[in-house]
């Protein structure tokens, strides 16, 4: 991991991520849903609720590695075998695996199964996926692949639906370092067999607000000004917040743009080597993250 002056309060973040949005593999806080996971030295864990069981077991794949197990995810109901998902090879002697059962889409008779399972590597990546039933049968629902290795589920707003809570990749590495990164939430729930995400539905507000709280107490305020890793997260924060025109006021009155040289940007948005010929510019950081922010959704 690089080290940089950043280091310090982006980690900081991280860390109440890690705490607001998750409970650690060795902790004593209990999950916020019926949840289960592998036992040391077990090849299989189920956990029931109602007439729905979600199984985690360990079975030997056939491919892209025969000598590897593979995890897999059966949901039943009652005897009846309704649904299966498998996870990423991760080489792990105990997989960092889970099943939970959790109200997600309440347009249904039977709760939702979120499957999680982590395949390690720096920084990367935990598998989502949600079984849950729709009119013609079960289907699983690919969420994603997101950084780390922490449990998303959680009802963040306390209406007794779960949804599954990360921050968003895309500003990881972007403008500094992991560590020096930081980045605003996004929120993705399941409807009709879908993935949906629901980051600026305004029920989530507080939410932001509360994370938008944790990034400013985690950098040093006579700092906050130069680290453009922490300003890319934050401004893109308070535009979810609808406050995004202050934000980017702070930001031109505070940024020393004689100190900044500015970098090679390819305005179509692909990597710099494979940019097109007369679609590369040298701008400085607040005008490249105008442009990163306006094609990536937050624009204010």
């Amino acid at each position: 991991m690089p080290v940089g002056k950043w280091i310090v309060p982006v980690v900081a973040a991280a860390l109440a991520m890690a705490t607001a949005l998750a409970h650690a593999e060795n902790s004593d806080t209990p999950p916020q849903f019926p949840t289960t996971v592998f036992a040391q030295g077990a090849n299989s864990a189920s956990v029931t609720v109602g007439d729905v069981t979600a199984t985690v077991r360990l079975q030997r794949g056939a491919k892209p590695n025969p000598d590897t197990d593979k995890v897999w995810l059966q949901v039943s109901t009652g005897i009846l075998p309704v649904a299966q998902a498998s996870a990423p090879d991760s080489g792990f002697d105990v997989p960092d695996a889970e099943a939970s059962i959790a109200e997600i889409d309440p347009g249904n008779r039977h709760p939702e199964v979120y499957f999680a399972a982590f395949s390690g590597g720096a920084h990367c990546c935990t598998k989502v996926i949600v079984a849950e039933e729709q009119p013609h049968g079960w289907v699983t629902v690919d969420v994603g692949e997101f950084d780390g290795g922490s449990d998303y589920l959680q009802d963040i707003d306390h209406d007794g639906l779960a949804e599954i809570v990360t921050v968003d990749n895309h500003f990881l590495y972007t403008f500094d370092c992991y560590a020096c990164s930081a980045a605003p939430l996004v929120i993705y729930t399941v409807r009709d067999g879908k993935a949906v995400d629901v980051s600026t539905d305004p029920r989530y507000l507080s939410a932001h607000r509360d994370w938008l709280a944790q990034l400013e107490d985690s950098v040093d305020p006579s700092e906050r000004w130069t680290s453009p890793g922490f300003l890319a997260g934050w401004v893109a924060t308070k535009v979810r917040l609808g406050e995004g025109a202050e934000a980017w006021k702070a930001l031109k009155e505070h940024w020393d743009y004689a100190q900044d040289a500015g970098e090679e940007t390819c305005l179509t948005g692909v990597d710099i080597d494979a940019c097109p010929k007369g679609k590369i510019k040298v701008m400085k950081f607040p005008d490249r993250l105008k442009l990163f922010l306006d094609r990536n959704g937050y624009a204010s």
